[in-house]
C-alpha cells in the first residue's frame, strides 16, 4: 500500500506540473488566448497589423518609431470586439545590425509600446511571430519572401526568421546586437540592403495583460 501511495503522489505532482506548464509553449513563449470580453486582452492575444513605413538595414536607425494598423478584429469569446480594424500599434527600433561581409548576417529588433483603441493609447508590449522580409537589392518579382516565421527558430540566412535563443544569445554576446527587449528578425545574409517593406502583414502576440476599457 505505501508502495502505490508514492506511485500515485508522483504521478499528482507530474499532473500538477503538466498543469502549471500548460500556459507556455515549448519556444517558451506565451501561448496563445482569446480575450473573454472587450476590456481586458490577456497575454497571448494575436492581433493581425499592416507596418506604415518601411524598416531595414538602410531605411531605420535605432530609436526610430514605427507604427501598424490592425487589419483583423480582434473579437472576444462573448462576441463583443475587443480590438477593431484600424486600431493602431506602436513602437520603436531597439537595435540594428548592417551586414558589412558577404557572411554576416544583417538583423533589426522591434519593441512594441502601446495600442491605440478608440482615440485612446494603452500601454502595449508584444512579440512578432511572422513577418515577411524581401531583399531590396533583386527583381521586386523574382525577391525571396518567408512567411510563417515562427519564434525560436534558426535565423541562418532566412529572410524573416525570428531570432531568439541561443542565437540571439551568440549575437548579443558577440556585440554585434545589444540587450534591450523587441523581437529581433533577420534580414539575410550579405552586405544587400534588406527591408520589412511599408504595407508587410505581420502577427504579433501580446505578452502582457492589457486592460483597454
Amino acid at each position: 500500500m505505501k508502495g502505490q501511495f508514492a506511485l500515485m503522489v508522483v504521478a499528482l505532482g507530474a499532473a500538477a506540473g503538466c498543469a502549471r506548464n500548460a500556459q507556455v509553449e515549448s519556444s517558451g513563449e506565451v501561448a496563445a488566448a482569446t480575450p473573454a470580453n472587450r476590456s481586458v486582452l490577456p497575454a497571448g492575444t494575436s492581433i493581425t497589423a499592416r507596418l506604415n513605413q518601411s524598416l531595414g538595414t538602410s531605411a531605420s536607425k535605432e530609436g526610430d518609431q514605427f507604427t501598424a494598423t490592425v487589419t483583423d478584429a480582434v473579437v472576444a469569446q462573448n462576441g463583443a470586439t475587443a480590438v477593431p480594424s484600424g486600431a493602431m500599434l506602436f513602437g520603436h527600433v531597439t537595435g540594428l545590425h548592417t551586414a558589412n561581409l558577404p557572411t554576416d548576417q544583417a538583423v533589426i529588433r522591434l519593441a512594441f509600446d502601446s495600442i491605440g483603441v478608440n482615440g485612446r493609447a494603452f500601454p502595449f508590449d508584444a512579440s512578432i511571430s511572422d513577418v515577411a522580409v524581401r531583399n531590396a537589392t533583386g527583381n521586386p518579382s523574382t525577391n525571396q519572401t518567408v512567411r510563417d516565421a515562427a519564434a525560436g527558430a534558426a535565423a541562418g540566412a532566412v529572410l524573416g526568421a525570428i531570432i531568439s535563443g541561443g542565437d540571439l544569445s551568440k549575437m548579443i554576446t558577440a556585440g554585434l546586437l545589444g540587450a534591450a527587449a523587441g523581437t529581433a528578425i533577420s534580414l539575410g545574409t550579405g552586405t544587400g540592403q534588406a527591408v520589412i517593406p511599408a504595407g508587410t502583414t505581420m502577427k504579433v502576440r501580446s505578452t502582457q495583460e492589457v486592460r483597454i476599457r
